[in-house]
């Protein structure tokens, strides 16, 4: 699955195919980025996300869509971590079905564990590329499929 609703900047032109030697012989990753850790939060949609910044970190957020929002904490010590966020109460509601008591302030949808690698393009593109791939198999309609 494509994303939807791609962030601004995101285009087909900055993607490269990385060779994988390993055992899948050779199979082309369209994820792989071309660009530093900097310019791809740039071409991903991130911006910095003030209210997250501690010592020794800097925050990015990008929204993905009115429902999912990811974020991005950049290291000092060269890693990051990749999570995301999705208002899966508002989204319900916007389908006419109710979760819960419907209080959408408490109920977000996220990973069960974050992920943390080196602060790399191709590491962030990685990432987007994995969530949109979890994401993508969640089936409502079908959910022992």
């Amino acid at each position: 699955m494509d994303w939807p609703r791609r962030p601004p900047g995101w285009s087909d032109e900055h993607l490269i195919a990385a060779e994988d030697t390993g055992s899948r012989g050779g199979v082309r990753r369209p994820y792989a980025r071309v660009m530093d850790f900097d310019s791809a939060l740039e071409h991903l949609g991130f911006t910095p996300a003030q209210d997250r910044s501690a010592r020794g970190t800097r925050a990015y957020s990008a929204t993905l869509n009115r429902y999912l929002t990811t974020w991005v904490h950049a290291y000092d010590d060269g890693t990051a971590l990749f999570t995301w966020e999705f208002a899966v109460t508002d989204y319900l509601d916007s389908k006419g079905i109710q979760l819960g008591s419907s209080e959408s302030l408490n109920l977000f949808m996220f990973p069960k564990q974050d992920q943390r690698g080196p602060r790399t393009g191709e590491w962030l593109a990685e990432a987007m590329s994995r969530v949109e791939q979890q994401l993508a198999s969640i089936d409502f309609a079908d959910p022992e499929g």
